[in-house]
């Protein structure tokens, strides 16, 4: 996992739309690998996620679904980054494409 590439996408969407967000992206052959939020008082805020399956996916989007708590990206207006890793760059250009074609890029 650590000598795949990397790439950090700053994204924006709803919370209902986190669970499509991590499919696009897992069925592409990428791994989420964190979620990072730029707070005006707290700065750099950055948790690591592990989503690697469509199944994590899932689990997660299922997890956040049933949660009192907000998600990080909440602080920020819905703005929030994360750190992608796939096997190739060009996995990583496709993956960037749909997520622009999704409008979740800013």
């Amino acid at each position: 996992q650590t000598h795949m590439p990397k790439r950090v996408f700053y994204v924006k969407h709803t919370t209902e739309q986190v669970e499509e967000e991590f499919l696009l992206i897992t069925e592409l052959g990428g791994r989420v690998l964190d979620v990072a939020v730029e707070h005006e008082i707290y700065g750099y805020i950055q948790v690591n996620l592990l989503i690697e399956t469509a199944q994590d996916a899932r689990d997660f989007a299922r997890k956040l679904a049933g949660c009192r708590d907000n998600p990080l990206k909440v602080l920020t207006d819905d703005c929030h980054y994360h750190t992608v890793a796939a096997p190739s760059e060009k996995l990583l250009d496709l993956i960037e494409r749909e997520l622009q074609s999704r409008g979740y890029l800013l």
